[in-house]
């Protein structure tokens, strides 16, 4: 029985001198299963990891990745980088109990360590402004508009390759300082990105007032003729200031006035399909169309800013009675031909009137001016005054200023050659018969074309 025991105690102590001695070593070594930095550690000493970690720290480049696959390595000297040995290893011994040194069989540790680190700022800075990755980095372009011969156009953002040197210094540097072999510029968000991209806020407001804009489409009808305000001719009338936009007022004015320029029949010569020798040139009087530019201008300008769709007739400060009917005459109006002598009157096409006339007396100057004018109104019993005479006639119908047609019930003869010397003092005089009817017939507005 005792010599059981003291075998027993023999072993115990035996195996506690192996397993303290087991956990001396291990106090100054490195847990079998240990990899520090992927490196294998197993029974190194502190100082032989230290060694270690120098070691890779001499041999240590960064490579810095550009977003375009462009690549440059640098070592540590050109970082500006000097390591030096800390307690890292040590304290990361002590972390391994070497008492507890069993744990070896079931557990493996994995660690990441580097040595002391000094950086050169003014080297490191330095070698940055040299790197080709800088030296040929383009700007970034911000998304843009630009305005089209038909709208407008959005240039995407551009990224470009420049980067921001404070960004990648400190990004160098903390690659340094953990040794990382790689520095991916674009995932480490080195590269100066575009300030207004195509989802800004600015440039999504100014697409949404373009597109509200350039969505009108105002008609204005001519008669048969249509001219059409559409994305084109509003495109010419947009001002952009960066990311501002607005309607020049002036443009839209001065389109209004090219409008009225190549519409407007008001006091302008034109052609007529007179009775007797066809179409002819005549000027222009009192008769005809004009756009009132001021009030239109205002007019398209709203309906642009309102993004309207839709037909109108522009404002007139003067109307005709058609538009290209007998060159905006129509087919009902009064024709006096002076060089004939003879006036007809024409309504809906048909001849009512067909009559010779006296107009004014050439040899005293009193020629009734060949024009085109339009009847201001018609009166009864009205009494004609001029400075040597006082007329009354049954019907009068004035066209222009005190010029007009009434009734010559003093005349026996009409037409041939009687207004060269005896003709009136400048208005359309008419055979009573014929006065009358057309009094009846013709209404206030009804064009008068009167030529030599």
């Amino acid at each position: 029985m005792q010599k059981r025991i003291r075998w027993f105690v023999w072993s115990l102590f035996a195996v506690l001198a192996i397993y303290t001695g087991i956990s001396v070593y291990f106090m100054e070594h490195f847990f079998p299963g240990t990899s520090i930095n992927n490196t294998n550690a197993e029974y190194l000493t502190v100082k032989q990891v230290n060694a270690l970690l120098m070691s890779q720290a001499q041999a240590y480049k960064l490579t810095l990745l550009g977003r375009e696959g462009e690549t440059e390595e640098l070592a540590p000297a050109d970082l500006g980088v000097t390591y030096y040995e800390t307690d890292a290893a040590g304290q990361l011994k002590r972390l391994q109990n070497g008492f507890l040194w069993p744990r070896m069989f079931w557990q493996r540790d994995s660690y990441r360590l580097t040595p002391g680190i000094s950086i050169d700022e003014e080297q490191l800075r330095g070698t940055v402004r040299e790197l080709k990755l800088v030296k040929n980095g383009k700007h970034p372009q911000n998304a843009w508009v630009e305005l089209t011969g038909d709208g407008y156009e959005l240039h995407q953002e551009q990224q470009g390759s420049r980067l921001s040197i404070r960004d990648l210094e400190e990004q160098m540097k903390e690659a340094a300082a953990n040794q990382l072999p790689k520095l991916d510029l674009q995932e480490a968000g080195c590269y100066l990105a575009p300030g207004i991209t195509a989802e800004s806020e600015k440039v999504t407001a100014l697409t949404k007032k373009l597109d509200h804009w350039l969505g009108s489409e105002i008609t204005y009808e001519f008669g048969p003729e249509n001219q059409v305000v559409d994305n084109k001719v509003i495109s010419g009338f947009i001002s952009l200031d960066g990311y501002e936009a607005s309607i020049d007022k002036e443009a839209v004015t001065a389109w209004v006035h090219e409008l009225a320029e190549s519409r407007d029949t008001y006091k302008k010569p034109r052609k007529f399909k007179s009775t007797l020798r066809g179409v002819i040139t005549v000027k222009g009087g009192n008769y005809g169309w004009q756009i009132d530019r001021e009030t239109e201008s205002q007019a398209l300008l709203d309906h642009i800013e309102q993004g309207d769709i839709l037909t109108k007739e522009p404002a007139y400060t003067q109307r005709g009675n058609v538009w290209s009917n007998n060159y905006d005459i129509g087919d009902t109006y009064i024709e006096v031909d002076m060089g004939a002598q003879h006036m007809w009157f024409y309504k809906n096409g048909q001849l009512i009137v067909d009559t010779d006339v006296v107009t004014g007396n050439m040899s005293r100057g009193y020629g009734t001016p060949a024009i085109v004018a339009a009847v201001k109104y018609k009166a009864r019993n009205a009494v004609l005054r001029g400075a040597d005479y006082e007329t009354p006639v049954k019907y009068w119908m004035p066209f222009y200023g005190n010029y007009g047609i009434h009734d010559a019930g003093w005349r026996g003869k009409f037409g041939g050659a009687i207004y060269q010397t005896n003709g009136s003092h400048g208005c359309v005089n008419t055979p009573p018969a014929n006065m009358k009817i057309l009094f009846e017939q013709a209404e206030k507005g009804t064009p008068v074309v009167l030529y030599y």
